[in-house]
């Protein structure tokens, strides 16, 4: 049993080789280098002086985060066989629906405006197209993007959480060393490009202009996305129906959404789907309607529903109709979760978000964009009244799109995956030049519809950069104004108040310090609770923090203070879905584990310095006897009792705990601490928060006070407030009015 504690101790203090420079790991962090890590092997006296001497503070966040980093992989689970090919049949639906759908109306703007005059244009189309199809969706997103993802999640986003892991590029400065170790977080090996990722990386950290480019590059990517929500339900569905306009006289067109579930699949179930099945049906498809145009020229406005066979022309177009639907729907769940994507990051207002599954947490339904693209879906068909138009638009937001994801993946290539300087220059010059061919080609169209997804992308861009902005500057106002350590030990342990039984959940947005907030409440209430717990809901760069990694907890001032500092982790694809008397019971228990630990901790460390108190006095003495040697001194004393007890698990001896460390049970202290937390929670919990009023200051510039004094006071005002989003009864809040001036 005592072996056995050493080795999990000395575990704690050794850490997985990570890709990390100097400035990644603060002065409270207790990782070992790999030369101590030899030297713990090497010399076991040292051992005791590094358990002791090395943290700084034995409730530091690294050591609990530490503990538990490998115990929970979230994307360890293999399909067979079966199961990817079940996936893949249903990426047909979801992922390709878009894709699927682009058959209804390629040819038939392509010959819009410009007519067929003889083989040739139809098979120079022809070629473009499946060239096309070829280089981009296979060669391009198939085969390489695809790899790019963050743990299975895709897009923008997910490109910038990835990067933020690498380098610290987020403008948002509440990172942590202990972040690094969340099992979701995997870093890749250092490979012989190393130093030239580390040049890239540094220049991006250094730099704020590049971090604002990075962030400018990512908002106008999701833009584009949210824009590509609203055309492409009124490009699909529009281009459907439109061959009743040949079997019906009179008919007008009207756009419809529905909404389908959004499954999660594998990277070898869409590469399977798509080369299998929906590359060879488009080149078929394709090939079939340049052969009929070839024939009837003149058919080339409806030139899907002409080359259908005339008894087989109404299962077509329910098919084709159903088909746009489902296109519909997977471009509008894909906008609702690149939104939540940017509200987890700090990048979009809060709004409220209906979790639509208990199986998959991807599933979500945020009512107020389903109303604005049900909207603004209406008015682009109103106003176009034609596909023609809607493709020009359509056509700028998905070349912007592929613009984007070009130059992200060749930042993960030279960052992340360390490629090649060469192979990583050839992706952006094969694919770039194509798609800025493309986009020269689309921008001639910003007359005829291609403005409207450039004035949709200003305005979210616009949005979401004002958002981040502002949160950016009130976070740096918070930890301006933070309350110094000594103030509260001036206050002492009743903090200038009276303390009462209950538990206090302060909550704000630092990472370290007290937030000034705290000292709104003690002026203006009688009394404060007998304990208080600063709690900081944050946003780590990773899709899913498991659940038994959520918290993270550090004792503020001393034990009589009862005060507490616990960090909630959560990914950005995570669900906050829980009641208030789940968090506070989850809360309260992760509080009382880390009551237990911290005191084994401290029984370790005060035994282990008795110990080596008693091990110098031993040599003192021995140094008296005549005859001793000097060397013989520097063999560690408890080497016999090592090889009595035998090797550890891991083959390297290590010393035995003193029986001196007191079990939980048997520590007065903490019996004490835990029966006063009791106490606390069977009082009740009070939710502290403050009510912010941003303000720039008086000598800004006018710009700035513009944008922070109306636009984001406007945006603030309206989004969702964090009462709402915790579920609290109204009873169960104290609020306080404080004003940040940025």
């Amino acid at each position: 049993m005592e072996q056995g504690g050493i080795e999990e101790s000395i575990r704690l203090v050794r850490s997985e080789s990570r890709w990390v420079d100097g400035s990644e790991v603060d002065s409270e962090s207790t990782q070992t280098s790999l030369f101590e890590e030899d030297q713990l092997r090497e010399n076991h006296g040292s051992i005791r002086r590094r358990l002791v001497k090395k943290p700084k503070r034995v409730d530091s966040f690294d050591v609990e985060a530490m503990s538990i980093a490998n115990s929970h992989d979230q994307h360890s689970k293999d399909l067979s066989i079966w199961g990817t090919l079940g996936l893949a049949f249903q990426t047909l639906g979801v992922v390709y629906g878009d894709m699927g759908t682009s058959p209804l109306y390629v040819f038939a703007d392509v010959f819009s405006k410009v007519p067929i005059k003889s083989d040739v244009d139809v098979l120079g189309a022809l070629s473009l197209v499946m060239y096309t199809i070829a280089l981009i969706p296979f060669a391009k997103y198939v085969f390489i993007v695809l790899k790019a993802n963050d743990n299975g999640e895709g897009g923008t986003f997910a490109l910038y959480s990835l990067i933020c892991r690498y380098a610290k590029v987020n403008l948002l400065p509440n990172q942590q060393p202990a972040d690094e170790l969340i099992s979701s977080f995997k870093l890749r090996l250092p490979t012989p490009e190393l130093e030239r990722a580390l040049r890239i990386k540094d220049c991006l950290e250094r730099r704020s202009s590049m971090k604002t480019c990075l962030l400018l590059l990512v908002l106008m990517g999701t833009s584009m996305i949210i824009g590509d929500g609203i055309l492409t339900p009124a490009m699909s569905v529009m281009s459907a129906v439109s061959g009743l306009q040949g079997e019906i006289p009179g008919f007008d067109t009207r756009a419809e959404a529905m909404f389908a579930d959004l499954g999660h699949f594998s990277v070898v179930s869409i590469q399977i789907a798509f080369t299998c099945v929906v590359f060879p049906c488009l080149l078929l498809g394709y090939m079939g309607q340049a052969a009929y145009l070839m024939k009837f020229p003149t058919s080339a406005e409806r030139i899907f529903y002409d080359s259908v066979p005339d008894g087989l022309f109404w299962p077509v177009f329910v098919i084709a109709t159903l088909a746009a639907m489902i296109a519909s729907q997977a471009m509008i769940s894909a906008t609702f979760s690149c939104i939540k994507q940017s509200m987890a990051l700090g990048c979009f207002p809060r709004m409220k978000i209906i979790h639509t599954s208990r199986r998959f947490m991807g599933q979500i339904y945020i009512p107020i964009i389903n109303w604005f693209l049900m909207v603004m879906c209406i008015l682009v068909v109103a106003t176009f009244r034609s596909t023609t138009d809607i493709a020009n638009a359509y056509g700028i937001a998905e070349v912007g799109v592929m613009i984007v994801s070009t130059i992200l993946v060749t930042v993960v290539m030279l960052l992340i995956w360390q490629t090649n300087l060469f192979l990583a220059l050839c992706f952006p010059l094969v694919f770039g030049s194509v798609e800025f061919i493309y986009l020269s080609s689309v921008l001639t169209k910003i007359k005829e519809g291609g403005w409207l997804p450039l004035a949709f992308a200003s305005c979210f861009l616009c949005i979401m950069y004002i958002w981040n902005y502002g949160s950016v500057l009130k976070y740096q106002s918070e930890v301006r104004e933070k309350i110094s350590m000594d103030f509260l030990l001036e206050l002492g342990s009743t903090l200038g108040t009276v303390r009462v039984p209950g538990i206090g959940l302060l909550y704000n947005e630092l990472v370290l310090g007290i937030p000034s907030v705290f000292g709104q409440f003690l002026v203006s209430l009688p009394a404060i609770h007998s304990t208080i717990v600063f709690v900081c809901i944050k946003y780590v760069p990773v899709p899913v923090v498991p659940q038994e990694e959520r918290f993270l907890f550090r004792r503020v001032c001393t034990k009589d203070y009862h005060m507490f500092r616990c960090i909630a982790r959560y990914g950005y694809k995570d669900v906050r879905k829980e009641d208030h008397h789940a968090f506070e019971q989850l809360l309260v228990e992760s509080l009382q584990s880390f009551l237990r630990k911290e005191a084994q901790d401290l029984a370790l460390e005060n035994s282990l310095k008795e110990t080596e108190c008693d091990d110098v006095s031993m040599r003192s003495r021995e140094s008296l006897i005549p005859g001793s040697e000097v060397g013989e001194l520097q063999v560690p004393l408890l080497q016999d009792q090592r090889t009595e007890a035998g090797a550890s698990s891991s083959g390297e001896a290590v010393p035995m705990l003193p029986s001196s460390v007191m079990s939980s049970d048997e520590n007065p202290s903490l019996e004490y601490e835990l029966s006063a937390l009791r106490e606390a929670m069977d009082s009740g919990f009070t939710y502290l928060l403050g009510h912010g009023d941003v303000r720039a200051r008086k000598d800004s510039w006018f710009l700035k006070k513009l944008v922070i004094n109306y636009i984001y006071a406007f945006l603030r005002n309206n989004c969702r407030a964090g009462a709402a989003n915790m579920r609290v009864p109204h009873m169960n809040i104290m609020q306080v009015g404080v004003t940040y001036m940025v």
